[in-house]
């Protein structure tokens, strides 16, 4: 825990089922690993090759649609907590994500000002039709969250964590060279603690779960990285193809209320919406992934 002392002590964290439980989702989250997710070609695209602004403007404005929701699937976390104890611990984690009593540093807030030094404000980014694998990664959690024991939610949150670190190279490699005087606070502040945010939700699911869980664990696991690594997939087929593809790829999405790459085309040149499937964010999914031009 980085702000709060621990509510846990000694004895209770030596307890034999508590020791159980954490070795069973560090074994899980070490084997979790060898998953494509961490070998995926997307976290080594940009190692040679220089990005060209648009395409990091989309996958930088597609990422706000993974932090912007994160913070009240915290909260709803902490509602599920079975007592007091349990959800301190996790107010730790939430006290950090909002700024520390500070809204502007809260992490959402951090992140729209990155957006803003590339030139994408916070209506932009709102505008941009959720990616259908960002839409499948924030609903599973949500679900998780919702509807599964508080261990069970708290090894995904403990995943949720981990996962993050190898991809904030690729963020910062990124937004470094398409922009090189792009605000970096939000990368300075949030990728070290990710880390020790994983540690925390596991120390949770250790004191609160049961073997009767393992199993429900490991599937759960098993779909998040599934959805993860198909959000690397749409993003390297943006970053391996073509401009032209990808102004493609957003020409056949539905309008959602005249989206960035349709604003400047005369309204006979725009395609006709159809009906699409309500999401479980609210947002209508975008068929294929669409790139917001950069401004400025």
């Amino acid at each position: 825990m980085e702000h709060f002392n621990s509510p846990f002590g000694t004895s209770e964290l030596a307890r034999a089922s508590v020791i159980e439980n954490r070795r069973f989702l560090d074994d899980v989250l070490s084997r979790a690993k060898a998953h494509r997710y961490f070998s995926h070609p997307f976290l080594s695209a940009f190692d040679t090759i220089n990005p060209s602004r648009e395409l990091a403007t989309f996958v930088l404005t597609s990422v706000y649609q993974l932090v912007t929701p994160f913070t009240a699937l915290l909260c709803a976390l902490g509602g599920q907590a079975p007592n007091l104890r349990s959800r301190f611990a996790l107010l730790d984690n939430i006290y950090e994500e909002m700024g520390c009593g500070d809204i502007e540093a809260a992490h959402p807030s951090l992140y729209l000002k990155m957006l803003a030094s590339i030139g994408v404000d916070e209506a932009a980014a709102d505008s941009m039709p959720i990616l259908p694998a960002i839409d499948r990664i924030n609903g599973h959690l949500r679900e998780v969250v919702e509807r599964r024991h508080f261990a069970v939610a708290c090894s995904m949150l403990a995943l949720a964590e981990a996962v993050i670190p190898p991809t904030f190279p690729v963020f910062v490699t990124l937004a470094q060279r398409a922009f090189p005087h792009v605000d970096m606070t939000f990368f300075d502040r949030h990728g070290p603690r990710d880390a020790c945010h994983s540690d925390d939700a596991s120390l949770l699911f250790a004191i609160s779960a049961d073997p009767s869980q393992f199993g429900i664990v490991e599937a759960e696991v098993a779909t998040a990285l599934e959805h993860r690594t198909a959000l690397f997939d749409d993003w390297m087929r943006v970053a391996t193809k073509s401009l032209a593809a990808s102004r493609a790829f957003a020409s056949e999405r539905p309008p959602r209320s005249r989206p960035l790459s349709e604003r400047s085309r005369p309204l006979s040149e725009r395609p006709r919406p159809h009906s699409v499937r309500p999401s479980p964010s609210g947002r209508p999914p975008a068929e294929h992934p669409s790139v917001p031009p950069p401004h400025g």
